[in-house]
Parts: C-alpha cells; structure tokens; sequence
C-alpha cells in the first residue's frame, strides 16, 4: 500500500529533465533550509559546496524555465507585440518611474547638502567672529553654544593657515595624544603669537539630520593636492571664497577608494526591509588641514537614510499628525497606488490579448504545418471574432474539404487498383492469338481500365477456326463483366455441329432470356480454315468485314443481322451468312465501333470511309496499316470508344 503511494511521486522524479541539475538543487537546500555557515571547517567546507550547488541548479533552472516560457507560452508571432508592448508600456513607466526617483534622491540629497553647508557656514561666522573679539573668554563663550571649544595659544602657524581665516584642520583630540578628529580654528595675532580658537566638528551635519534622519558617515582621506605653505598658496590650493561665503574644493576627491585616514558614524536608521531598506544620499565632501604637516585632506559626509525615516519626519509614530495631512497623505499614497494597479491591469490585459492573438496564429502556423504533411483531420479552435477567428474557420473548411477531397481520391484509387485487376483478368481471358493460329492476329485497345469489347478463337478437331469479334454495348465494368459472360456462353456451346448462324441464334436466345433489353450485343462469329483460305461468318449488328485482296482491292462484306438481345422472334429470320475465300496474300478486317468512331480534336469520325482507303493505299499488313492510319488521324486525343481488331491472313 505504501510503495502504491509512492509511486506517482517516483514517477514524477523520473520524468525530471536534465536530471543532474535536480540533483544539484536538492544538495543546495540543506544549504538554504538550514543555518549553515560557510567557515574553515568541515561543516563550513560542505555549506559552501551546498551553496554552490544551490545557486548553480538555481540559475540553470531559471534559464530552462525562461526557455520553456519563450517556447510554448510567447509564441513567435507574440513575441513582437509583446516586444512593442514592453517598448508602449512598460518602459516607459520604468522611464518614468526611474526618472522620479532620481529626481527625488537627487532632490533630497540637495537638501542635505544644503543643510550640511549652511550649518558648516554657521560655524564659520560665528567662530570668524568670535576670532575678532579681544577677550579669550569672550571668544569662547560665543561659540561654545556650537559645540566643545576651547583658546589655545601657539608661536607660529602651521603651513595653509591664515590669520582671520576659519579652517576644518584634522588634529589631536585636546588632551588625548593618540585620538585625531576634526575641528574648525581660526587664528588671530596676540601678545604671545597667535590665538587660536577651537570648535569641535565631529557632529557636523548633526542638526540637518533632524529633518532627515538616519545616520551620517564621516571620512577622511588625503587629497590630492597639498598646500603650499604660503598664503597664497594656501588661497589657491587649500580654499576659495564664493561670493556667499561658502566653502568650496579644488582638486578634491569625493569618492575615495583608498584607506581612509579616520571614519566614523553618528545616529541610526529605522530598519525596514524591501522599499523601506536603507540607502544613502549624494554625498558632501569638504576639505580640511592636516595641521601637523600642513597637507590637504578630505571630509566627506555620506547621509543615509530611508523612506521609514522620511515618513517620520512627518510625524508617523509619534501621535501628532493633524487629520488633514493624515488624509493628503493617504489621498496621495492611494493615487499612487490606483495608479500602478492600473497601469498593471493594462500590461496584464495587453499581454493576455498578444498572447491570444499570438496563440491563434500559432494555432494557424501549426495547422497549415500539419495540413502541408498530408494531415487532413487537423482543426483549428477559434479563439475570438475577428478576422483571425475567420481565417480560421475558412482554414477548416479548406481542411474539411481536403480531407473529403484525400478520402474521395483514396477511394478512387482503390477502383482504379480494383479495375487493373479486372483489366489483368479480362486480358488473361483473352486467347494468345499468335501462338494459336499464326495466320489469325487481333488486338484490343481499351478505352477505359477494362473494355467492353471482346474477341475469341477456338481450333477446332478438324483444323479449322472458329472467331468471334463482340462489343457490348456501354462502356467500363459492366460491359467487360458482359463480355466475360459471353465467353464462357460461346465456350458451353457446340461449335463444330453448329455453323455460324446457327451459334449466334442460340447466343441471341441465351442473351434475351438473361439481360434486360436496354443491353444488347453485336458480334460477328465465323469459321476459317487457315489451309485453304475458306471462311464464313454472320454478322449481328456490326460493323461490316472488310476483304483487302493482294492486289489492294478493298471489299465490304455485310450481310444482314440485328444486334444479340434486341428480338428473340426475329432474330434468326434477320441473320445473313456471308461466305468466301482468301487467295494468298488476302486479308480479311474485323473491327469494333471504336475504330469507326474515333474522333480527332476538330470532332470529325475516322469512319469506314478512310478506313477503306487506309486499306487500300496502305503499306504493309491490314493491322499495322490501320492502326497507323487511326493514331495520325486521332492527333493524340484518346479514344472515346473500345477498339478491337481481328484480322484473317493467308
């Protein structure tokens, strides 16, 4: 019971393709599904691996299945609307989208900067300021409101520093020799040299933060440039004065990739996850003094923070947000939001209707595919009521009718195979004239498959022949199945005590009794003695003999008869004989209507006319003359009737 449980599920595992890379991905969730963490150790050695597997199977899976998307879900039709949806739709609001988010960061960052520098400007009147009063103490209580400060006094200036002149100067921590940060001094002449006046910056940009919060970063790096050591110089390569007063960098690098000299951070961010993750603004760089050697540095301060910390700033969480800008807010959160549901509805609904269109073309692409195979039985569902949803229904009609057309064209084959068989059989029954009697020859030329027309030749005990020349009247099957009927007829009857008249009488009275009387039959029966050239025939309805004499005379040999089958009383009454004899070098003709009513492409019959003179002025024997005269006279057109030659020679 249990193994039957189990087998739908090994069944499935053993359909997976390739299998190798579900290998990998089952080694790669011990990995995801379990706190392994990649170390020195052993266990650490198999997380890696595990992880590795995991992402390998992980990207080889998500190719496959793009693959397998791209095939049978965006079909080749559909793939250039969705392409010119994406390029309508959604790029531009990724465009969009992109551009307002800029735009806000850049916006923001700006804000900041600006906040960062108009609290270092802050400190810098007031420490300049506070640099022109006399009193020490004075001085000092005027800036200490801006942070720690503290008077100084020292005999000579270090190299970039000017009297009167605030500068950010990297230096020792006052009363900490090892510990360095950055302060802002300004210099002014004194009784003992110089007075230098101290204020504190290592919370520099801490009231802007107010308004955005988060955390800042502070760095130091040296720059690029170093000062001169003159005032000069130091004009022009450590600070410029704008017209407002701010600071401003020359040479300055505000992304630095080396080791930085100090780095440090002050405040928090709100953690969030997805939307609400961190990430950090433009950055502010300003320069500063090494005040040990005089060399140019870099303060840069990187502000981050995150939309949870934007929003509050408008007081979310903090109980005091007025009802009207609660619901400006939401107003504005849910535009948005309608928005983007919205514009999602309209790509959701341009892709459903590229792929419906793109399926039904497909569909037509497949179908057309399989029909071009000789797949008559294909259909096509349509899938809407469009001109597409026409063209296929008129491709399933076209299908239907081929496939009637291929079941009609099947089935005419299988005639056509069914009537080479008769023809095989009919031609077996036919007597092989030259190994029988070499001075009788015939031929039949069927119009169809099988002919109607139909000639026989019995030897008799005493050395004579007798012949029969027949043609029923129809065309095809029937009339070939009537004509082996009246071979197996003529085969039951008595030809040596019967003459010629006597047989087609008893042939007439067979026919009458047995068929109905819209079928008839003409034949002409007689006996020949190929020894001395005698012969005698009855004609019942048709065509006459024709006698070509060795000197090229041509004679017409008709006596009277009507057609087998048309009176049973009359019959015989109406049946001539015709007697005679063939001299060396005679010949005599028996043709069926089909040679008489052969017709050109102008319509015009052969006739017994021409074939009268083709006998006479005709090289060679009756049947190679005949023939000859009748394929010129046809010009290629096929035969509309059976044609049958039975020609007597001595």
């Amino acid at each position: 019971m249990k193994k039957q449980s189990f087998e739908p599920l090994l069944r499935w595992l053993k359909n997976l393709r390739p299998r190798w890379v579900w290998i990998l991905f089952a080694l790669g969730l011990p990995w995801l599904l379990t706190p392994l963490s990649c170390n020195a150790s052993g266990s650490g050695c198999l997380a890696v691996l595990s992880a590795w597997c995991f992402w390998i199977a992980a990207l080889i899976l998500f190719f496959l299945g793009f693959r397998w998307l791209w095939r049978k879900l965006l079909f080749k039709v559909s793939r250039r609307l969705w392409v010119i949806l994406l390029l309508v739709s959604v790029l531009p609001v990724l465009t969009l989208t992109l551009f307002f988010l800029a735009f806000a960061w850049l916006g923001l960052g700006a804000q900041v900067s600006r906040s960062i520098q108009g609290n270092l400007k802050q400190h810098e009147n007031s420490l300049r300021l506070a640099g022109e009063e006399r009193s020490d103490s004075v001085a000092l209580q005027s800036i200490q409101v801006l942070g720690d400060a503290w008077v100084s006094h020292i005999d000579s200036l270090p190299k970039g520093m000017e009297p009167g002149l605030p500068v950010l100067v990297y230096t020792q921590v006052q009363g900490k020799a090892d510990e360095k940060d950055v302060f802002m001094r300004v210099a002014t002449p004194s009784s003992k040299g110089f007075r230098l006046l101290t204020l504190s910056m290592h919370d520099l940009g801490q009231g802007g933060r107010k308004v955005w919060g988060g955390r800042i970063h502070y760095r130091v790096d040296w720059s690029d440039k170093t000062a001169t050591g003159t005032a000069s110089g130091a004009k022009k390569g450590i600070r410029t004065k704008s017209k407002e007063g701010d600071l401003a960098l020359e040479g300055v690098t505000m992304f630095s990739k080396r080791e930085p000299v100090a780095a440090w951070a002050s405040g928090e961010v709100a953690k969030g996850a997805v939307i609400f993750r961190s990430f950090s603004l433009p950055p502010v760089s300003v320069r500063a003094l090494d005040w040990e050697t005089g060399r140019l540095m870099v303060l840069t301060l990187r502000p981050e923070t995150s939309l949870q910390e934007i929003f509050l700033g408008f007081g979310f969480g903090e109980g005091n947000l007025s009802a009207q800008a609660f619901i400006v807010m939401f107003i504005l959160v849910t535009i948005v939001i309608l928005l983007g549901c919205f514009q999602l509805v309209a790509f959701l609904m341009g892709l459903g209707l590229a792929r419906n269109l793109g399926r039904s073309v497909e569909g037509l692409f497949r179908g057309v595919t399989q029909l071009a195979k000789g797949d008559f039985t294909v259909r096509i569902r349509p899938r809407s009521n469009d001109q597409v949803a026409q063209l296929t229904t008129a491709f399933n009609d076209m299908a239907e009718r081929l496939e009637i057309a291929d079941s009609e064209r099947s089935e005419r084959l299988r005639l056509e195979e069914e009537l080479r068989v008769a023809r095989e059989v009919q031609m077996r029954l036919l007597p092989d004239v030259s190994a029988l009697a070499p001075a009788i020859r015939a031929t039949i030329l069927p119009a169809r498959e099988v002919a109607g027309d139909y000639f026989d030749l019995f030897k008799l005990p005493d050395g004579r022949y007798a012949f029969l020349i027949a043609d029923v009247s129809g065309k095809g099957t029937s009339a070939a199945f009537y004509a082996a009927e009246t071979k197996g007829v003529l085969a039951a009857l008595d030809k040596v005590a019967l003459g010629p008249r006597e047989v087609l009488t008893r042939l007439n009275a067979i026919w009458c009794e047995t068929h109905p009387r819209q079928v008839f039959l003409t034949a002409i029966y007689g006996i020949f003695n190929p020894h001395d050239g005698t012969f005698a025939f009855a004609r019942a309805g048709h065509p006459s003999g024709f006698l070509r004499r060795g000197s090229g005379d041509v004679e017409r040999l008709t006596p009277m008869g009507i057609g087998i089958g048309m009176s049973p009383d009359r019959f015989e009454a109406m049946l001539g004989l015709a007697e005679g004899r063939l001299e060396p070098g005679d010949s005599l003709l028996f043709f069926t209507d089909g040679l008489s009513e052969a017709q050109n492409p102008e319509g015009e019959f052969f006739g017994e006319d021409r074939l009268e003179t083709a006998l006479a002025a005709g090289p060679g024997d009756s049947k190679t003359c005949v023939l000859l005269a009748v394929d010129a006279f046809l010009e290629g057109r096929p035969l509309e009737d059976d044609l049958t030659l039975l020609v007597l020679e001595r």
